[in-house]
């Protein structure tokens, strides 16, 4: 059976492709859910109540800002010898489970 690498389907938009990317990885969904229920927090602190490594956090928040998911309070080329503040961006979180339970329902 051929494996489906992309969906030939006009309904999978780019905010489907980012609910996929963003809510279908554990570790993601830690952290956004930490940052709901906690406000706020440095990258330290996101590392010491996750259970993930500093790297993968890293790696992680990069790609949840990318998706709009987390806003970050010093913008990316000014980041350096400071310790930014990530929260969760409650309305384009809302936005992509949206798109993706739209995109399941056919909505």
């Amino acid at each position: 059976m051929p494996r489906i690498t992309q969906p030939h389907d006009a309904a999978w938009s780019a905010d489907v492709e980012a609910a996929v990317a963003t809510f279908g990885n554990r570790s993601r969904n830690e952290i956004l859910r930490f940052l709901t229920a906690n406000g706020p927090a440095t990258r330290g602190d996101i590392v010491a109540a996750v259970s993930a490594g500093e790297p993968s956090v890293a790696k992680h928040l990069t790609a949840l800002e990318d998706a709009g998911v987390v806003i970050v309070d010093v913008e990316p080329g000014r980041r350096h010898g400071r310790s930014p503040r990530y929260s969760a961006n409650a309305a384009r979180i809302k936005e992509l489970l949206d798109a993706h339970l739209g995109y399941l329902l056919e909505k």
